[in-house]
């Protein structure tokens, strides 16, 4: 099959979570440890950019940004490496095949979604509660209820302790 012929829309295939992810034209496709990241990878292992994914003319080009390894057929991914149809890499222990044919049955269409605003192009803002404007955390109030539970438990352990210290004289 010619390159022409086979020039359907480019798809990532998320092994593990059964997606397909539509490689845009217009910019990279972005994978990493980032909320902002078209794909996330949620793994220590995995650098916040780790890897794009390029329109390069009519081809695609996977290029590892990160500072960890991305391996593409049991090698590490050190430059630009060309993807062609059924080529598989792996971003921490995430498996990821490029295809441009017909996707699987049952395979779900990943729609991009809103990312959060972030404060210098990478990071998310961050807040926490007690910052000035930032929403306040309710917290569960089952804990509350069983402090008194724990202070009597640790009393009554204490002096049992204690009792039994005192009778051995």
């Amino acid at each position: 099959m010619s390159e022409a012929k086979a020039a359907g829309t480019p798809y990532l295939i998320h092994a593990y979570e059964h997606k397909a992810y539509p490689i845009p034209a217009d910019h990279p496709l972005s994978i990493g440890r980032e909320t902002a990241c078209d794909i996330t990878v949620n793994e220590v292992a995995v650098s916040r950019h780790h890897a794009e994914i390029r329109q390069e003319g009519d081809a695609f080009v996977l290029h590892p940004v990160g500072s960890t390894t991305t391996v593409m057929n049991s090698m590490p991914v050190l430059a630009p490496q060309p993807l062609h149809e059924g080529s598989t890499f792996l971003v921490g222990s995430m498996k990821f095949i490029f295809t441009r044919e017909r996707l699987p049955v049952a395979m779900k269409i990943a729609t991009p979604v809103d990312r959060p605003a972030t404060v210098d192009g990478r990071r998310p803002t961050l807040t926490f509660p007690g910052q000035p404007n930032a929403p306040e955390i309710q917290q569960p109030s089952s804990g509350l209820k069983m402090m008194p539970l724990v202070l009597a438990a640790v009393v009554v352990i204490v002096g049992g302790a204690a009792y039994w210290a005192l009778s051995l004289r």
